[in-house]
């Protein structure tokens, strides 16, 4: 693998066990419990992560297969590029962004079956991350699955995910530690 992907594999690992470690520290309703009506609870955190990550898959598989048809806006690199940096970047941010609705967490109460979704979410993210290997590091343009006009190089999409869950991480250990 190159480095830039084992890297990635790396972040992944230590998100992935951050994150299992942080959630058997606590039972369900706390777990469960929203800070407010607006805010997400830790488990509604985890399950937009699922969502999210699972929500790219259809669009690596395509890759593999090599059949992924590519966005007419990803035939402008120049705005892949900078529209890939812009949303990177509001990821790297602490500020709340608002999600996209395929990517809106159920307001039903979730159990530890969350939990080890999400573990296999980021197992099968980090099986993925080897198989897409050899189109790193090409200017693949990809579109986001929440919206095929917000398009961005493959290798900055691993980059979008790995902070988004970097921010959503913190996320869980801020709200868990107001529970402590």
């Amino acid at each position: 693998m190159n480095e830039k992907a084992d890297a990635w594999q790396m972040e992944l690992t230590q998100i992935t066990w951050d994150v299992d470690t942080l959630l058997n520290g606590y039972d369900l309703t706390t777990l469960n419990q929203k800070p407010g009506p607006e805010k997400w609870s830790p488990m509604q955190v985890v399950h937009h992560l699922v969502l999210v990550n699972r929500s790219y898959f259809p669009i690596f598989d395509q890759l593999i297969e090599q059949r992924y048809k590519a966005p007419l806006l990803g035939k402008i690199p120049f705005y892949g590029r900078k529209l890939g940096e812009l949303i990177l970047s509001a990821n790297q941010k602490p500020a709340p962004i608002k999600t996209f609705s395929p990517w809106e967490p159920s307001n039903s109460l979730h159990d530890k079956e969350l939990q080890q979704a999400f573990v296999d979410t980021q197992h099968r993210l980090s099986a993925y991350l080897q198989e897409l290997e050899p189109y790193f590091n090409r200017g693949l343009m990809i579109a986001s699955p929440a919206n095929r006009w917000l398009v961005y190089p493959l290798d900055t999409a691993i980059d979008i995910i790995i902070a988004h869950e970097k921010r959503h991480c913190k996320q869980l250990k801020s709200l868990l530690a107001s529970e402590k």
